[in-house]
């Protein structure tokens, strides 16, 4: 922030070494008090309506995902390394099958028994339609109990050859289940990303993997309470990272975070001390913001780099909008001595 007075320093020093400006007691004191007066009033204004990072902590994130958590099944192959980009569907490690290909080979078995005993069954309900037919032509000849016995022996095995169909269902669906099951050990990429740094061995029987989506990369940027209401989403961003020392990208305020770590609550039924809260809440916090922003072609911003930024933030009139300049060039200076801090 205090390069911001450079230009007036510099003007000051003109104007002493021209001669128009006599350095005496009375006016050092006059222009160093107007300089200082105009540093507070510049720095008050920019703190309010376009908010730097002046901590240089704004960040690069992804979302990620954590791959199929592993606890008891058995790494068989690891088909990645550290920190590598792969896209959505490529294979990233497989486990050892949990004998899903026997188990869907035991329900067919099950299943052909099933159908044997259905075409086995609907023979007998056509033997029995046959002989009730024959015992119908009889007439006065055959007694109405033999026929109403015959009827009932229908209808039982109609309702064992339903009961067969709904076992033949259930082992249809025990297949698929088994199949999904042996699916599983393939870990897939479920959409374009790059890779964390790899722990998993062949072998392993405990742990995990996660991968990062590049496609969503976003910025996080801390900003004083004093701003908060001022944010709006939508606004213009702009922010350096140390990773391209020098250049300047842009974004778009995304969202507010809705609290910080230290409004977080203890499950456990009990009191926060009253030093443990004082201790973490005795100095600002402030917010953070979250920027989107769309990479530039041919460039990678890496997940985890920081640096600065600031926000064109709602000001009470549009006059003021040439505080944006004190924010966009606090960047700029920042992604300055950044690039001279890299030669």
């Amino acid at each position: 922030m205090k390069e911001i007075m450079l230009p007036y320093i510099f003007i000051i020093w003109l104007l002493v070494k021209m001669g128009i400006i006599q350095w005496t007691l009375r006016n050092a004191v006059i222009y160093v008090g107007l300089g200082a007066f105009i540093s507070f009033m510049l720095f008050t204004a920019h703190r309010f309506w376009s908010p730097a990072d002046l901590t240089d902590s704004s960040t690069v994130k992804a979302p990620h995902a954590v791959l199929s958590p592993l606890i008891g099944q058995e790494v068989l192959d690891v088909n990645v390394i550290h920190n590598q980009f792969v896209k959505k569907g490529d294979l990233l490690y497989s486990l050892v099958s949990v004998d899903s290909g026997e188990k869907v080979q035991a329900i067919k078995a099950q299943l052909i028994a099933k159908e044997s005993e259905i075409k086995a069954l609907q023979t007998q309900v056509s033997n029995d339609q046959r002989h009730l037919q024959r015992l119908a032509k009889l007439n006065d000849f055959a007694s109405q109990s033999s026929r109403d016995d015959l009827l009932t022996d229908i209808d039982v095995t109609n309702a064992h050859i339903e009961m067969r169909k709904a076992e033949i269902d259930k082992l249809n669906s025990d297949i698929n289940t088994a199949k999904w099951e042996d699916g599983r050990k393939e870990i897939r990429a479920p959409f374009d990303g790059q890779m964390s740094v790899t722990t998993l061995a062949n072998g392993t029987r405990l742990g995990n993997m996660h991968i990062y989506n590049t496609n969503k990369k976003f910025v996080e940027m801390r900003i004083p309470d004093q701003a908060y209401r001022y944010i709006k989403k939508g606004q213009l961003s702009e922010f350096y990272v140390d990773a391209y020392p020098g250049e300047i990208f842009r974004g778009r305020v995304h969202s507010l975070t809705s609290g910080t770590g230290e409004a977080m609550l203890n499950n456990r039924a009990s009191d926060q001390q009253v030093r443990q809260h004082v201790s973490q809440n005795s100095g600002t916090h402030g917010r953070t913001v979250i920027i989107e922003f769309e990479e530039p072609e041919g460039y990678n911003v890496p997940i985890g780099a920081t640096g600065s930024a600031w926000i064109s933030a709602e000001k009470p009139h549009p006059i003021l909008g040439f505080m944006d300049i004190i924010g966009a060039a606090t960047v700029r200076l920042k992604a300055l001595k950044a690039y001279m801090s890299a030669l």
